[in-house]
């Protein structure tokens, strides 16, 4: 009520009414959407109308039309407090909100398009699976197995939904993995895990990498690709010490630099204590000839030391009711993935 509003007010606590805000329109959205009332989301805003808009669309499902037009859709500022893993469209405004002129007026009218033309689409795409539906956990460096296992799968009758561990795409897999979306998970990489353990740019902000499958008891295969590397900025920003390691420049923006054989002592162990929360059918292996791609004899990663520090750190605190089983081919090779496969389909 109005009084609520005015005692609001009077605090003169300008995050306060923001996050009451946030609460607020939270709720109304939840409450709409139980009416069914509307069928996209359309918001505009600076740096605080987008918080408070894209809470609204968090809270909305993916598949749902999102777009939100903000002056803060470009330059330093993260995407990740706003987008979440969600599937909300940014769209830069270019100048601030400020009423209608010549430049507002295109970009407006260009939101309006679009939302219109989300929301027009129709409802015929499919948003049901086609098969029994089962997560991937995979990453540039571990994509040729991963497309393997998929064409594998998908040729048995299940849906594949591939997740990219890049901080967000894990935890994307977890949260639906908790919704009950899937039936089964293909663990096979692991590099938010190892990613976080140092601190790198795909960190798991949320920790819960490797958990949910578990806690649902649902059948999960467990691989440790990418592990064993962290991904950091520039090669010009990385210290001293990182530079000494075995690096590779992904891109002018990324480098991928190998974890150290304490560091992955230490994820072994982290690693071995998250499977073994684990209620339901699982399995793990190990390829002994690489963890990812550049992770091979006669490539840049490659530096077995590390790996068996890893795998011997592993196997020291893993449950030993859990199946662990080390095969001699690289995390890529179908050597490797075919029975990893075959295990799973015969869980499933």
């Amino acid at each position: 009520g109005v009084s609520d509003l005015e005692s609001l007010l009077a605090l003169g606590d300008k995050g306060k009414c923001i996050a009451t805000m946030i609460q607020g329109v939270t709720a109304k959205t939840q409450e709409l959407l139980r009416r069914k009332a509307f069928h996209g989301i359309l918001g505009m805003g600076g740096g605080q109308g987008t918080d408070i808009c894209a809470s609204a669309m968090r809270s909305a499902p993916r598949g749902m039309p999102k777009l939100l037009v903000s002056t803060i859709a470009s330059g330093k500022a993260t995407f990740g407090p706003y987008v979440g893993t969600k599937d909300i469209a940014m769209m830069h405004s270019v100048v601030d909100l400020q009423g209608l002129n010549f430049v507002t007026r295109g970009i407006l009218a260009n939101a309006v398009g679009a939302i219109c033309g989300m929301v027009g689409t129709p409802e015929e795409a499919e948003t049901k699976p086609r098969g029994i539906p089962v997560a991937l956990s995979m990453l540039g460096t571990t994509t040729p197995g991963a497309l393997r296992v998929k064409e594998t799968l998908e040729g048995s009758g299940y849906e594949v939904v591939a997740f990219h561990q890049n901080g967000t795409g894990g935890i994307a897999m977890e949260e639906m993995i908790r919704e009950g979306a899937f039936r089964g998970v293909m663990d096979l990489n692991l590099h938010e895990i190892g990613d976080r353990f140092v601190g790198g740019l795909h960190s798991d902000p949320q920790k819960e990498r490797l958990e949910a499958a578990g806690e649902m008891g649902i059948p999960q295969v467990i691989a440790p690709g990418s592990i064993n590397y962290a991904v950091w900025g520039p090669l010009a920003s990385l210290s001293k010490e990182l530079k000494s390691r075995k690096y590779i420049i992904h891109n002018p923006n990324m480098t991928l630099v190998r974890l150290s054989s304490d560091e992955l002592r230490s994820v072994g162990k982290l690693t071995a204590e998250k499977i073994n929360r684990a209620k339901g059918p699982t399995r793990v292996f190990i390829p002994l000839k690489g963890f990812s791609f550049p992770d091979r004899e006669n490539l840049p990663h490659w530096e077995p030391e590390g790996n068996r520090a890893f795998i011997e750190s592993l196997k020291a605190h893993l449950n030993p009711s859990i199946p662990l089983e080390e095969l001699d081919a690289h995390i890529n090779d179908p050597e490797f993935i075919d029975p990893v496969a075959d295990v799973f389909l015969s869980m499933m």
